[in-house]
């Protein structure tokens, strides 16, 4: 009976609708002279957003952090997307979407590497499916 009536006690956090996902990147491993490709899954910017303490109601934007051992490096948007808005910056790369449907965009990527103080180059092409709802 106390496990029932903690699995009871439970069943709000676990089945939150904090726990709707809007934003989701695969990830992958650069190297240099390399072109990846990553999928990135975005709930529509026109959806609203589950409150969340701290944090504001719209949050439309994909952030990815991207880091490497060497520091020092940018991204340069090479291919912007047709259905919403990407910047880049040394750090971050953040995608809007905009309109539902299939996107793309790609990025190349400049790194230090410190062993040899040269500089590195790969591209990654972000393959971006905007939802219409919460996954």
């Amino acid at each position: 009976m106390v496990k029932v009536l903690f699995a009871l006690l439970l069943l709000p956090i676990f089945c939150s609708p904090v726990q709707a996902g809007y934003c989701w990147f695969s990830g992958s491993n650069l190297h240099d002279g390399q072109t990846v490709t990553e999928t990135l899954k975005i709930v529509v910017a026109s959806v609203d957003r589950v409150h969340i303490a701290g944090q504001p109601d719209q949050r439309p934007w994909c952030i990815q952090n991207r880091h490497s051992l060497g520091g020092h490096y940018s991204n340069r948007i090479i291919e912007s997307p047709k259905l919403g808005q990407v910047s880049a910056n040394a750090y971050r790369i953040s995608y809007r979407g905009n309109r539902v449907g299939h996107d793309r965009f790609t990025v190349e990527r400049r790194w230090l590497n410190p062993h040899t103080n040269g500089w590195y180059t790969g591209r990654i092409v972000y393959e971006v499916d905007v939802v219409a709802e919460p996954f």
